[in-house]
């Protein structure tokens, strides 16, 4: 039971880590390509790379959670992001 626990809140820290590196490698994208705002592409520049690849590194080095759960986690908000932009959009 614990080990099945370990695997689904693996799951859901992969898939909160990717939603967070989507959230902000589509705003660094927005901000650069309009020309706007610097100090807030500096600031989210510094909140990716530093503090959540680093978060990324100890969550994996903790060896709390299976590699495989957290694997998935990131990969499924990718597979659903692709399928949303196929969707159909509502007039």
């Amino acid at each position: 039971m614990e080990n099945t626990f370990r695997w689904v809140l693996g799951f859901g820290i992969g898939a909160a880590w990717s939603c967070a590196n989507l959230y902000f490698t589509t705003n660094i994208l927005k901000i650069s390509v309009l020309k706007k705002e610097r100090a807030k592409l500096t600031a989210l520049l510094l909140l990716k790379f530093p503090v959540l690849y680093l978060a990324g590194l100890l969550i994996l080095l903790s060896k709390v959670f299976p590699v495989a759960s957290l694997l998935t986690g990131l990969t499924i908000v990718i597979i659903i992001a692709g399928i949303r932009r196929l969707w159909p959009k509502q007039a």
